[in-house]
């Protein structure tokens, strides 16, 4: 089969799906967590592959961290779907109504954007939270994974196809494997009707430049975090720690810390001891060198503009809150920032000025997540604001539109 008529087929599967029930799509999804869980011991078999692969490719730490499926993260995946199907339905969900002086009622109401395409890179736990989350909100999803995952990638698809055939339209979930391939689907504007780019910087220009089809990008998490003069110290220590080094190797993992100047020169030093004490390279601002913290770097211009995805954090002390949001708004890539202050109007003065998708105060950054945000699992985390802003759930994987009842009403 060609990829036209492939394509075509999920368009029809888009379209079919709009007939399902609610009970019919919770029902496919509780098939796939139940699935998952029978699968354990293939799906680890094939990610040894990729895993093996990935190691013999000289791929970093960071990167097989993400490949990496455990007996733990399969249960998790499993949770994800069923999670999901106990959420609160969005399909034909009406969302506003108000009747008219002459009794003409007016709705809005949630239907499915169509067919989605996902192109993204690393990570096969894509293939279910995706999946998962197009079936609820009652899309067809078009999964286009990185080469490095491709074994977990396939048998995930392939069980999740297999779990849900007697329930939802053939079509519903395909994936794509051949890169040849994404070329092609960037100006299928008859089939698709919106493309999330999921992964670097190369990859996201990429679509950018050549889709003729609307995109909504999750881009880089550039994240910080900016320790205001009054904020608690023990409780800094131990939020820049979880946000730099609970998982480094991904979006919301912090990148660049700020200082206010007037904490003392010994709590600085506490703060920067923690982080080097768990394992993370330090790259300093000259200032912050005078510490002399063991195996601190002195920090390049370029490092507070990078995304390490790695153990390794930029600082920087800044004079006022002022400097610190001017910092964020140059460096800053609208993914999380956050802020540690024991003062309420600190905090809002700085949600005012820096512009990103989730805000945190005196919590970590890692909190940015859509399971954590009680969305299920997440589409990933759009920078962009058309037409949403901050983790995708099943909700902002539909639109809205008019749903107008009357009883025999014309316009005069």
């Amino acid at each position: 089969m060609s990829l036209e008529e492939y394509l075509k087929k999920v368009k029809r599967a888009s379209e079919q799906s709009l007939k399902l029930s609610n009970s019919q799509r919770n029902l496919a999804l509780n098939k796939i967590s139940k699935a998952i869980l029978k699968n354990e011991k293939r799906i680890l078999g094939e990610n040894q592959k990729d895993l093996e692969e990935a190691s013999a490719a000289g791929l970093s730490s960071a990167m097989i961290d993400r490949l990496k499926l455990s007996p733990q993260r399969i249960v998790a995946l499993a949770e994800t779907a069923k999670t999901i199907a106990e959420q609160e339905d969005v399909v034909g969900k009406i969302t506003q109504s108000q009747k008219r002086a002459d009794g003409l009622e007016i709705k809005k109401q949630r239907i499915p954007l169509g067919v989605i395409a996902m192109i993204f890179e690393s990570r096969p736990n894509v293939v279910v939270d995706c999946s998962c989350l197009a079936i609820k909100s009652g899309n067809a999803m078009i999964l286009k994974g990185g080469k490095e995952a491709k074994h977990s990638n396939r048998i995930l698809s392939d069980i999740i196809i297999e779990a849900t055939k007697e329930v939802l339209p053939a079509g519903t979930i395909f994936l794509i494997e051949d890169r040849e391939d994404v070329a092609s689907i960037l100006k299928a504007r008859e089939y698709i009707d919106l493309i999330i780019p999921r992964g670097g910087e190369k990859l996201i220009e990429y679509v950018y430049r050549e889709s003729k089809i609307p995109v909504v990008a999750h881009f880089k998490g550039n994240c910080h975090v900016y320790i205001h003069e009054d904020a608690s110290i023990d409780e800094a220590k131990n939020i820049v720690v979880n946000a730099k080094l609970q998982r480094p190797g991904v979006c919301n993992a912090m990148e660049s810390l700020l200082i206010h100047e007037n904490i003392s020169t010994e709590a600085q030093k506490g703060i920067l001891m923690a982080l080097s004490e768990a394992g993370c390279e330090l790259r300093l601002e000259k200032k912050l060198m005078e510490l002399n913290i063991p195996e601190a770097k002195l920090a390049t211009p370029q490092d507070f503009a990078t995304e390490f995805l790695e153990s390794i954090l930029s600082v920087k002390l800044v004079n006022s809150l002022e400097e610190a949001c001017s910092h964020i708004a140059v460096y800053g890539s609208k993914h999380t920032e956050a802020i540690l202050t024991k003062s309420n109007e600190v905090a809002q003065q700085f949600s005012l000025r820096v512009d990103a998708s989730c805000i945190m105060h005196n919590a970590s950054t890692r909190f940015n997540d859509g399971g954590e945000l009680g969305l299920g699992a997440e589409l990933g985390i759009s920078t962009t604001k058309f037409h949403a802003y901050g983790p995708m759930g099943a909700r902002e994987m539909t639109c809205e539109r008019f749903l107008v009842v009357g009883e025999g009403h014309c316009r005069k």
